[in-house]
C-alpha cells in the first residue's frame, strides 16, 4: 500500500512559548463552526465519525529515507519505546487523536499540553482556545465557569498549537467546514423550518366546528353568553396542551374546536355545524430536496460520502470505521500527517534530545513518528494465497501474519515454537508405519496383518501446524 510521503516543509505544528502574542483566541468563523457543531447534527455526525476512524490508528516510529514511498516502521529500540510511552499506551493515544481530530475539523486548531498533576503523573491533552490562556508568561487552563476557575500548567509544561494552514496566510489556521459554512446555514435554517412545521401540526391538526347551543360537554350546560367560556372547548384545548407536552399521547391528534350559534335558525342540520377541517401543512418535497443537496455538500467539502451523513445504504455515521484502502489518503493521509507532524515537533523529537537518544535511522534517515492504518482497512481476504506463498517459502513469518489478521505480538515465544516442534515430531513418529523386527516370519506377519488398523491413538492436542511453518519460522529466528 502506497501512503504520502511525510511532509516535513509545510509548518502545521510548533511549541509555543508562554508569551502574550501567543495568547490562544478564535476568529468569528471558528466560534461560528463551534455552534455549529453543537447544534446541527449532520455536521456533528461528519465530525465524531472522522474522530472515531482516526481513533483507530496506531503510532508507530517510522524512519523517514527521502525518496521512498513511505517511512519505514522501527519495531525495536528507544525510537520505538518512546512513541509507545506517549500518552501511556495505545488506549490514552487512541482517546488523544480522536480530541486532536475534532478540533483539527471544526475549529481547524487545538492545542496539545503536556503537563504532570500533583502526583507527578505526566498528563497531555487537547485544549480549546476558550480552555487555555497566557497570563503573566505562564499557561493556565481553565478549571470551571467561574472567574477564578484557572490553574497553573506548571513549569515543566509543554504547549504545541498543531493548524490545518490556511493556503494565503500559512501561520493561521483555516478549517476545511469554514467552505461549507453556505451550506450549513442553509440546512440549520431547513432543519428549523422542518421542526417549526412539525410542532405547528401538533398543535393544530385542524378544526372541528360544533353547535355551541346544543352541544354540551357532559352534564355541563352550555355558555349563557357570547363572552362566557365554553365548557366543551375548554376541555378539548385543555386536552390539546396535554398533547403537546408529549407528542407520543393519543392527545396530540386533538382538533382545536370553535362554537357555532345557530340562535333559533333550526333549519340547518346539526350536522353541518359538528364537521372537522383538515388544516394540515405537510412538509413539501421541495424542502426534503434542498436539505440533501445542503447535505451532500457539507460532505462533499468534509471529504466523506453523503451516506456517512444520513445513514442510508446500511452504514452508521457513528459506528462505521472500516475504509477501504484506497479511500486511505482521502481519509487518512490529510489529517494525519499533520497530527504525527505535530507529535513528532512536540514531544518526539524534544523527547529524544532530554534522554539523549538520536533520531537519525539506521539507514541515515530521519526518525519521525508516524502511524499504522492497517486497523481500519478493509483488506481483500488473501489468506489462502498468503498460506501457499508461506508453505512455499516465498513469504516471511511477518508478512503471513499480517495477511491473514494477525500482529507481530500473536506470534510463538521461542518456548513455544519449541513445544510445537516437539509435538510435531511425536505425531510423525506415530505416523510411520513399523519397522519388520527382522526375519521373514516377522515379514509375513506385518503383511498379513497390513490391513488392519494400527491400535494407536496419536497425539491430536497439539495445534493443527503445517510443518513447513514451524521450518520456516525457525529459520527465520536463527538468521535473527
Amino acid at each position: 500500500m502506497r501512503l504520502p510521503s511525510f511532509n516535513n516543509i509545510v509548518a502545521s505544528a510548533a511549541i509555543l512559548p508562554p508569551r502574550r502574542m501567543h495568547n490562544p483566541e478564535y476568529n468569528t468563523v471558528q466560534d461560528q463552526l463551534w455552534d455549529y457543531f453543537e447544534r446541527l447534527e449532520e455536521y456533528a455526525a461528519a465530525v465524531h465519525w472522522k474522530s472515531n476512524m482516526l481513533s483507530g490508528i496506531r503510532l508507530v516510529a517510522a524512519e523517514f529515507i527521502p525518496g521512498d514511498d513511505e517511512p519505514k516502521i522501527i519495531t525495536e529500540g528507544p525510537a520505538a519505546d518512546a512513541v509507545a510511552r506517549f500518552a501511556g499506551g495505545v488506549g490514552g493515544q487512541s482517546q488523544l487523536i480522536a480530541e486532536m481530530a475534532i478540533h483539527l475539523n471544526v475549529p481547524g486548531e487545538g492545542w496539545l499540553a503536556g503537563y504532570y498533576d500533583e502526583r507527578g503523573e505526566e498528563l497531555w491533552r487537547v485544549f480549546s482556545a476558550d480552555e487555555i490562556r497566557v497570563k503573566k508568561d505562564r499557561y493556565e487552563y481553565r478549571t470551571g465557569e467561574g472567574r477564578q476557575d484557572w490553574q497553573d500548567l506548571g513549569d515543566d509544561s509543554v504547549v504545541i498549537r498543531f493548524w490545518r494552514p490556511d493556503a494565503r496566510r500559512g501561520w493561521l489556521a483555516r478549517p476545511r467546514a469554514a467552505h461549507a459554512l453556505g451550506a450549513m446555514t442553509e440546512l440549520d435554517l431547513i432543519n428549523k423550518r422542518i421542526m417549526a412545521e412539525t410542532a405547528s401540526r401538533m398543535a393544530s391538526n385542524g378544526i372541528i366546528l360544533y353547535d355551541m347551543d346544543r352541544l354540551s360537554f357532559g352534564d355541563t350546560p352550555a355558555p349563557t353568553s357570547i363572552d362566557a367560556p365554553d365548557p366543551f372547548a375548554v376541555v378539548l384545548v385543555d386536552v390539546g396542551s396535554q398533547g403537546m407536552k408529549d407528542p407520543l399521547s393519543s392527545q396530540a391528534t386533538i382538533k382545536v374546536p370553535i362554537g357555532i350559534s345557530r340562535g333559533e335558525d333550526t333549519s340547518i342540520p346539526l350536522s353541518d355545524f359538528v364537521m372537522p377541517m383538515d388544516l394540515s401543512n405537510p412538509i413539501s418535497e421541495r424542502i426534503l430536496e434542498q436539505r440533501e443537496s445542503a447535505i451532500r455538500r457539507i460532505a462533499s467539502v468534509l471529504e466523506i460520502t453523503t451516506e456517512r451523513l444520513t445513514g442510508m445504504a446500511g452504514l452508521s455515521h457513528w459506528g462505521q470505521t472500516q475504509v477501504e484502502e484506497s479511500g486511505i489518503q482521502v481519509y487518512v493521509a490529510p489529517d494525519m500527517e499533520l497530527l504525527v507532524h505535530a507529535l513528532t515537533t512536540g514531544y518526539f523529537i524534544p523527547y529524544m534530545e532530554v534522554t539523549g537518544e538520536s533520531t537519525v535511522g539506521p539507514n541515515g534517515g530521519k526518525i519521525v513518528v508516524w502511524y499504522d492504518p492497517s486497523n481500519i482497512v478493509q483488506r481483500p481476504d488473501r489468506s489462502g494465497v498468503a498460506t501457499e506463498a508461506y508453505d512455499r517459502m516465498e513469504l516471511s513469518p511477518r508478512s503471513y501474519r499480517h495477511e491473514i489478521g494477525f500482529s507481530e505480538g500473536d506470534k510463538p515465544t521461542p518456548e513455544e515454537l519449541e513445544e510445537m516442534t516437539d509435538k510435531l515430531e511425536r505425531r510423525n513418529a506415530v505416523a510411520q508405519p513399523a519397522e519388520p523386527a527382522g526375519g521373514d516370519e516377522d515379514i509375513s506377519t506385518d503383511t498379513a496383518n497390513a490391513s488392519e488398523p494400527l491400535d494407536i491413538e496419536p497425539d491430536t492436542s497439539a495445534d493443527d501446524v503445517a510443518p513447513s511453518a514451524i521450518e520456516n519460522e525457525r529459520e527465520v529466528r536463527s538468521n535473527g
